[in-house]
């Protein structure tokens, strides 16, 4: 007896499921992972450790919308100025007459391309260079070298295709299967190192933007909200510019001053005093019953 054919309509709700979930997971992911990066670097500026804050996925995530807007804006951009350039690739080759404008505009992108992967070289071997240089220089140097090299290549072989003889050495050479197997290899090379070198400049940046955001954050403490923290015992060692003001009667002992909230999860609170300095420390406090809390403008 032949099995009963199953409904189609579930089968296509699923793929369109399957659509909308892959692209929003792998979104999520990457959000998770800059939040990650970008808050590990700020916070580490602190002295703190970020795996031991228990911030949530849901926080790093909204960290990470912080760090992708600019990442994002280059990529769009960059995906403007490829089309561009494939405009006028595409009308160059239009034309036998525009050969030889042709291949200089390849020579062009493939002397770029073996620039970027010479500047990407030296990045990786000389850790001095990429110490010191704009973020993600040497990523993006190594994704964008292969690419406009093997771009350039296949320019340049547009323009010598046309030009062969049909049935020459030269196109039987390039049409082999040990040519066909080179080109995909090479093909899924420049494709791996594309997105290795984006995903390390993403990384790149994403560091240097929690870093940088660190670096205001504690530039600009004195403008922000003041927290009064009371609490029923004594502070071993308060931070450098905190004032301890004893208590009577009141339920608790000792008042502090002079701090402002770094972030508070997990039911801690992390406090740093105002003005930072390289000899800060930064308080850690359960927020529970044992300490009240004020706030001043």
């Amino acid at each position: 007896m032949a099995a009963e054919p199953q409904p189609t309509g579930f089968l296509t709700h699923a793929r369109e499921l399957a659509n909308i979930v892959a692209p929003v997971t792998l979104v999520t992911a990457l959000l998770l992972y800059f939040g990650y990066i970008g808050t590990r670097a700020r916070l580490e500026y602190f002295g703190v450790y970020l795996d031991m804050t228990g911030l949530s996925n849901q926080d790093l995530v909204m960290s990470g919308l912080e760090v992708v807007y600019f990442p994002a804006a280059m990529i769009f951009l960059a995906l403007l100025a490829g089309a561009l350039m494939h405009g006028v690739v595409t009308w160059l080759l239009s034309a036998p007459q525009r050969d030889r404008e042709t291949l200089v505009f390849a020579a062009v992108v493939v002397t770029l391309g073996v620039l970027a992967i010479g500047r990407a070289l030296i990045g990786l071997f000389n850790v001095e260079v990429s110490r010191v240089e704009t973020p993600g220089t040497t990523p993006l140097a190594l994704a964008l070298g292969p690419l406009l090299l093997a771009y350039g290549t296949w320019i340049g072989w547009r323009v010598v295709h046309r030009q062969a003889a049909p049935g020459s050495r030269l196109l039987t050479w390039h049409a082999s299967p040990p040519m066909r197997q080179v080109r995909l290899v090479a093909l899924a090379a420049v494709a791996g190192l594309l997105v290795v070198g984006l995903f390390w400049a993403a990384n790149s940046f994403a560091w240097a933007f929690g870093t940088g955001r660190a670096y205001e954050e504690a530039g600009n403490l004195a403008s922000r909200p003041e927290l009064i923290i009371d609490t029923k015992e004594r502070l071993t060692e308060p931070p450098a510019g905190v004032t301890e003001t004893p208590l009577t009667n009141e339920g608790f002992t000792y008042r502090y001053t002079g701090l402002r909230l770094l972030i508070e999860a997990d039911g801690r609170l992390y406090l740093v005093p105002a003005p930072w300095t390289a000899t800060s420390k930064t308080l850690v406090l359960p927020f529970d019953d044992e300490i009240r809390v004020q706030l001043l403008p």
